[in-house]
Formats: C-alpha cells, sequence, structure tokens
C-alpha cells in the first residue's frame, strides 16, 4: 500500500480526510488516522466524520490535485489491514461503512475536479456501539498514518 500511495501521491499536492464514527468501535479507523496525522503534515487533513459529503468543497477550495480518503472497509483481510481499494469496487465488493454517501461524494468529484481521489480502507474487527477501537485497527491507523507521512516526503 505505501509503494502505491507514493506512486500516486509523489509531487502532488494532497489532503487527507478521514471518515468515520468513533463511537462505533473500528468504524473510527479514519478519524483516528486524521488525528494521528494532526500538526505532523504541511498538507490539509481533515476528519469529516460520517458525513464524507459535506467535504467535496473543501477538495476544490484547498486545490488539491488528490485526496486520500481513509475510512473501515470490509473486504476479505484480516483486521487493521490496510489496502487501496478501487473506486469502482466500492458500491460493489468490497463496502465502506460509509459506501453510499462516500460513493455519491466521489462522483460529485468526478465532476468537479480534476483530481485523484484514493480510498484507503481498514479493515475493521468490531464496529459495536460503544466499543473501543480494537488493538489490530489501531496498529493498521498507525501504519496508514506513516504511509501518508511518508508519501508526503516523497518529493
Amino acid at each position: 500500500m505505501k509503494e502505491e500511495l507514493i506512486r500516486r501521491l509523489k509531487g502532488k499536492r494532497f489532503g487527507v480526510v478521514g471518515i468515520g464514527n468513533v463511537i462505533r468501535g473500528d468504524d473510527g479507523a479514519g478519524c483516528r488516522v486524521a488525528e494521528l496525522l494532526e500538526g505532523r503534515l504541511e498538507l490539509p487533513v481533515v476528519d469529516a466524520a460520517e458525513v464524507p459529503e459535506n467535504y467535496g468543497g473543501w477538495v476544490a477550495r484547498r486545490q488539491l490535485e488528490a485526496v486520500v480518503y481513509v475510512d473501515a472497509v470490509e473486504f476479505d483481510g484480516r483486521p487493521g489491514e490496510a489496502r487501496i481499494i478501487p473506486l469502482e469496487n466500492l458500491m460493489m465488493s468490497a463496502s465502506s461503512t460509509h459506501s453510499l454517501s462516500l460513493h455519491y461524494m466521489i462522483k460529485y468529484l468526478e465532476d468537479e475536479w480534476e483530481g485523484d481521489p484514493i480510498l484507503v480502507g481498514i479493515k475493521p474487527r468490531s464496529m459495536n456501539l460503544n466499543d473501543p477501537l480494537s488493538p489490530e485497527v489501531e496498529e493498521g491507523a498507525r501504519k496508514v498514518a506513516e504511509a501518508i507521512i511518508g508519501a508526503a516526503n516523497e518529493k
């Protein structure tokens, strides 16, 4: 994942949008990544919580060339594993816990923006109400944050 992020982001002005619901356990994975990046990048980072569709204009206003969206995504893998999810799969095989709103936001961006949207999914273990982030997903969030920092440092 890190190598693909570097390849797609190298030399671009990009931002990060964390997506999730922190009171539903591992569903807060994207929010945790945004928290881990806070103050560590010169690039814009936002915690969009459960409403990524509210940040379509945020992307255009910042004149970004790419945006990394991070969310809990169900796929065949182990909890805490992170993958770049092809956007065309968002409504099919892999499903973000916010797939409908994320799907429509990305469709909006395709019409209004020329950049590269990248979805990084972290496989959740549990998304039960009031569960904490699982240790596996905490570790996955840390790895994703470090990969994003690594990509930002590539010239």
